[in-house]
């Protein structure tokens, strides 16, 4: 694929598909927070993280798709990166802006 061409119809099926995953993988990641500490369902906080772990998704399939990989284990990494979700927006930024991981 060119840089500005127009994808053909498998490639925005295929990138539909790591759309669904990253979100499916955000759900997993909020019913992985709320399950074991009893919390109660909220919509907003559940939004907030297919939001977060979409873009993560995203991130973790176009990179998959930079380093050639198989349509397959692109799907798998962005399903892992989204569900990584925000843990792994804050290792990606630390690791860029190479500051001091912060001990809480």
């Amino acid at each position: 694929m060119h840089f500005g061409s127009v994808p053909d119809n498998t490639q925005a099926v295929s990138w539909l598909i790591v759309g669904l995953f990253s979100a499916w993988g955000g759900l997993v990641r909020y019913l992985m927070d709320i399950c074991p500490t009893g919390q109660r369902w909220c919509w907003m906080a559940a939004i907030s993280q297919v939001t977060i772990s979409c873009f993560t998704g995203f991130l973790g399939g176009f990179y998959s798709y930079e380093q050639h990989n198989s349509v397959l284990m692109t799907l798998v990494l962005a399903g892992i990166c989204s569900t990584l979700g925000s843990s792994l927006l804050r290792w990606l930024w630390r690791r860029i802006l190479q500051t001091p991981e912060v001990k809480s």
